[in-house]
């Protein structure tokens, strides 16, 4: 917000200065952890895409972390599975989960900030967020709604914007860790 646009007395610019750059300043500051789903549903590359779809209805959910022993190797969203295996014809039944998971995968450590997290959604155009701890291990999953629950209606509906347009030449999802 602008304030040099107003007079400083006027009431508007008082009540945005104490409700708008606050929430803002929190928001740099309140960390991953404090938003994401701990323990998230997982599944194996070779589960069949039907038991997915039943792990996404049962935990209320739109993506599966896909994992192989200790090691997260893509995710699965109810996106893939229409897009990616429905559409096709594919028999998704019996389809392995690796057939449609997004990998490489893009995640986010739980110590790394809210703007981080909106900045990586943006940046590949992704709604959700595996997070990985500094040991690679799965420790939960941040949804672009477990954010938009902490922004303001303005702020939620650019990250929306700017995580469902694809735009031309986009390359494949990059692995995004903190090493910090």
């Amino acid at each position: 917000m602008r304030i040099t646009r107003w007079r400083l007395s006027h009431p508007r610019v008082l009540r945005a200065a104490a409700f708008v750059w606050p929430q803002a300043h929190l928001l740099s500051m309140m960390k991953v952890r404090d938003a994401m789903t701990p323990d998230p549903a997982t599944c194996q590359p070779t589960t069949a895409l039907r038991l997915v779809a039943t792990l996404m209805l049962d935990h209320d959910c739109a993506a599966v972390p896909i994992v192989s022993g200790e090691e997260v190797v893509g995710i699965v969203t109810d996106r893939d599975i229409a897009c990616r295996a429905v559409a096709r014809g594919w028999n998704a039944a019996e389809l392995p989960a690796s057939a449609v998971m997004t990998s490489p995968l893009v995640a986010i450590n739980p110590d790394e900030t809210f703007d981080d997290a909106i900045q990586v959604m943006s940046e590949n155009h992704v709604h959700h967020l595996p997070v990985i701890d500094d040991d690679g291990r799965l420790v939960g999953i941040v949804a672009q709604s477990d954010l938009g629950r902490r922004l303001t209606n303005r702020e939620l509906g650019l990250l929306a914007r700017e995580t469902s347009i694809r735009r031309k030449g986009r390359g494949p999802a990059k692995l995004v860790r903190s090493d910090a």
